[in-house]
């Protein structure tokens, strides 16, 4: 019998996510992201990377860029080494890390995504983590957070309730972060906005640090 890997089996749950919010008729994230970042050689961290849903298409569109996904799980980043694998793509390395303790050196990076983790982290480890982002970052890099915004349309809204409900039994904290002002939420670690987005079920923010 052959065996089934469950982080391959989540890794294709990431890309029905994809298809089912952020594909439909709108703004793709993942494409609004992609412009934020220029082709010229700089370097990206894409924190609490999983299986590189964030990134793989940054880097395999700009090949000048240097992308590092960091994860704790080697099991998730061994999905990830294999999607990167397929596709030929060689301008990413991977690292198994603490996103709190990455122990890379500081100012390291021009830009910093954190894509859809702030919301199943509790106070603490949000805290942890923009410490560790503001310390990895280079004074005029940017980080780059992609976050659930409640939609407004009656038909996104029934669409998205199930993803909510999962998300609000994983995760206890999942419904204050949600409907919290991100902007405002984000100064308090001292990071300012400098381009917002809103995009299908989701908002996108470049900030810089304060």
């Amino acid at each position: 019998m052959k065996h089934i890997n469950l982080y391959t089996i989540i890794s294709k749950a990431y890309d029905l996510l994809d298809m089912v919010y952020f594909k439909e008729t709108g703004r793709n994230p993942r494409e609004v992201i992609l412009n934020m970042i220029p082709d010229s050689k700089v370097s990206v961290l894409d924190m609490c990377c999983g299986t590189l849903s964030n990134t793989i298409g940054i880097a395999k569109a700009k090949p000048d860029i240097k992308v590092v996904g960091l994860d704790l799980s080697g099991d998730m980043l061994r999905v990830a080494k294999k999607k990167l694998h397929r596709q030929q793509i060689k301008n990413v390395s991977l690292k198994c890390a603490d996103a709190t303790k990455t122990k890379i050196p500081s100012k390291s990076f021009d830009y910093i995504i954190l894509g859809l983790v702030l919301h199943e982290s509790s106070p603490g480890l949000i805290e942890g983590v923009l410490r560790e982002a503001r310390r990895l970052l280079k004074d005029d890099g940017n980080l780059i957070v992609l976050e659930w915004e409640p939609p407004e349309k009656l038909y996104q809204i029934i669409k998205y309730f199930p993803l909510y409900l999962g998300e609000r039994l994983n995760c206890k904290t999942f419904k204050q972060f949600y409907m919290a002002d991100k902007e405002a939420y984000l100064k308090r670690y001292g990071f300012k906005v400098e381009q917002k987005e809103y995009c299908n079920y989701t908002i996108l923010l470049k900030l810089r640090m304060i």
